[in-house]
């Protein structure tokens, strides 16, 4: 429930500050530190991962990152994998399997990424969550959850909402261009994205806001920076 107000909030700030106002892929953007490509990913709670064993097939496992970020293995019992890369928590391994084994050759293979999905909501066909094992732009993501939900869907102010440090950063997309078949501008997203089709009709959005929004959240901050032209507008949304 406070995710879809908090996406809310950010459609209506966003459509408030002009978001439709250039016919440029990305409209309104965060701080330049906020679009760092991130690290690779390590191992977390929720993911999935096979652990293979080529000279002793018996203690393969298939297992999920347990939430204090460990798994169970045969002979070596607790693993601590939080944090690690497939290739340390190989390297880990093949030295704790010395002494059990002879030659203890074995594979990491992560079958599925708990954190690698973006959450796609709004006036689309199939809100939800959307797995994402490598590249994906906003409008992939879109076409993942079954397409726009036309003519209600919003194309010219599609919100991105992407945290970094503790803090929430919003952008503005317009993908008019995309319902013809014209190039744009793609979109990469990153792991937990949240993207929002806004619908088309919001005619009023200082009572609009007031109504829904405001009076369940009385108190709310944001950061967000908002870039046309040399203008820039900072507000917290933590």
């Amino acid at each position: 429930m406070k995710l879809w107000i908090v996406l809310a909030v950010v459609t209506a700030t966003l459509l408030a500050a002009g978001c439709s106002s250039s016919g440029q892929g990305v409209i309104a953007a965060p701080p330049e530190a906020a679009v760092q490509v991130p690290p690779s990913p390590g191992l977390g709670p929720g993911d999935v991962i096979e652990v293979k064993f080529s000279y002793t097939p018996e203690f393969n496992q298939t297992q999920t990152v347990r939430p204090d970020g460990s798994i169970q293995l045969p002979l070596i019992g607790n693993v601590d994998v939080a944090g690690l890369t497939p290739t340390e928590l190989r390297g880990a391994l093949m030295g704790f399997y010395q002494q059990d084994l002879r030659d203890p050759d074995i594979v990491v293979i992560v079958q599925s990424w708990y954190n690698r999905r973006v959450f796609v909501g709004g006036e689309v066909l199939r809100p939800g969550v959307i797995q994402m094992p490598g590249e994906m732009t906003v409008l992939e993501a879109i076409l993942e959850a079954g397409g726009f939900r036309l003519p209600e869907a919003e194309v010219r102010n599609i919100v991105v909402v992407r945290q970094r440090d503790n803090r929430r950063y919003g952008y503005c997309i317009n993908l008019e261009a995309a319902k013809t078949g014209s190039d744009t501008r793609p979109f990469p997203l990153e792991p937990r994205d949240i993207v929002y089709v806004p619908r088309t009709r919001i005619t009023k959005i200082g009572q609009w806001v007031d109504q829904h929004i405001n009076k369940l959240i009385p108190q709310t901050g944001f950061l967000f920076t908002y870039r046309n032209g040399d203008t820039t507008v900072g507000y917290d949304m933590r």
